[in-house]
C-alpha cells in the first residue's frame, strides 16, 4: 500500500516517528487479515481475537513530511498445531527499506485461552496463503531478567499512568500500540526527534484494562539500550520493552 507521510505521522523534527511505524504496521496487518478472511469481524463471530505476543521494529533511515512510502506485509508459514505465528513488514521509500518489523501473534479463544490454529476454525486457505519466510525476530529482551520484579531493580518509577478510554481496543483491553506510546513517553521530544532510535522491541505478558494504574520503570544500560517495564497494580509485568540507540 502507498502512503504519504502526513503531520500526524511526524515527530518534532518533521520525520516519521517510531510510534508512526508501529501504527502503520498495525493498520496494514488489519487490512491484510481481512483479505485472508481472518479479520476482526470474522474472528469475533467465533469469539476469537488476534493477540499480540511480541513485536519489534528496526529503523534504518528517516522519512520526512510528504515523503511517498510503500508499506508491505506478509504472514509467515504456520501449521494447524501452532499456537503462534509471525507477520513481517517493511516500509520503503523507493527501493530503500527505511523500517522493518515483525510481530508474533496468537489467537485468544472464547474461553480467554490461547488456542491452536487448527482449533480456531480458520479457513484452510489461511495456512495455504501464508508465505514461508525466515523468522528473524531477535528477542533481545532477556526475560525473565526483570519479569515481575521491576520493583526490585533499584530504579525509581518513571511515572504512574492510568489506562485511558482511548487506549482500549475491540478486545476490551489496552491496544498494543498504546503500550508503544506509553514507553516512548519516557523520552523527551528532542530524544525522539534525534533519529538515534535504532529499534524498539516489546513483549506483552498480561493485558491491561481501562482505569488501571500502571507504573512505568526505566533503566538505561551501558550497552546503549534502555529497558522499560510497564507494571500492573498487582505487581505483574504487563509489558517489557527494549529501546536500542545508535552507537
Amino acid at each position: 500500500k502507498r502512503l504519504t507521510v502526513t503531520p500526524d505521522y511526524c515527530d518534532a523534527s518533521g520525520a516519521l516517528s517510531p510510534l508512526a511505524a508501529f501504527t502503520i504496521f498495525q493498520g496494514i496487518a488489519a487490512q491484510h487479515a481481512e483479505v485472508l478472511g481472518v479479520g476482526s469481524s470474522a474472528m469475533a463471530k467465533k469469539g476469537e481475537f488476534w493477540l499480540t505476543v511480541h513485536t519489534r521494529v528496526d529503523l534504518f533511515e528517516r522519512a520526512y513530511l510528504m515523503d511517498e512510502l510503500t508499506v508491505r506485509t506478509w504472514a509467515e508459514a504456520c501449521s494447524e498445531r501452532d499456537v503462534r505465528t509471525y507477520r513481517s513488514y517493511t516500509l520503503s521509500r523507493g527501493e530503500a527499506v527505511i523500517a522493518r518489523g515483525k510481530t508474533e501473534w496468537a489467537i485468544l479463544g472464547p474461553e480467554q485461552k490461547i488456542i491452536r490454529f487448527g482449533d480456531s476454525g480458520s479457513p484452510e486457505e489461511l495456512i495455504e496463503k501464508m508465505e514461508r519466510g525466515q523468522v528473524d525476530l531477535i528477542c533481545i529482551l532477556d526475560e525473565p531478567r526483570y519479569s515481575n520484579s521491576w520493583h526490585k531493580c533499584n530504579e525509581v518509577p518513571e511515572e504512574v499512568v492510568f489506562v485511558a478510554s482511548p487506549d482500549i481496543d475491540l478486545g476490551h483491553h489496552m491496544n498494543n500500540v498504546a503500550y508503544v506510546r506509553l514507553l516512548l513517553d519516557c523520552f523527551s521530544a528532542k530524544e525522539l526527534a534525534s533519529g538515534n532510535i535504532q529499534s524498539v522491541e516489546l513483549h506483552y505478558s498480561t493485558p491491561c484494562f481501562e482505569g488501571e494504574a500502571l507504573t512505568v520503570y526505566k533503566k538505561s544500560l551501558d550497552d546503549g539500550t534502555c529497558r522499560i517495564g510497564i507494571v500492573k497494580p498487582d505487581g505483574k509485568t504487563a509489558s517489557q520493552a527494549c529501546v536500542t540507540f545508535k552507537k
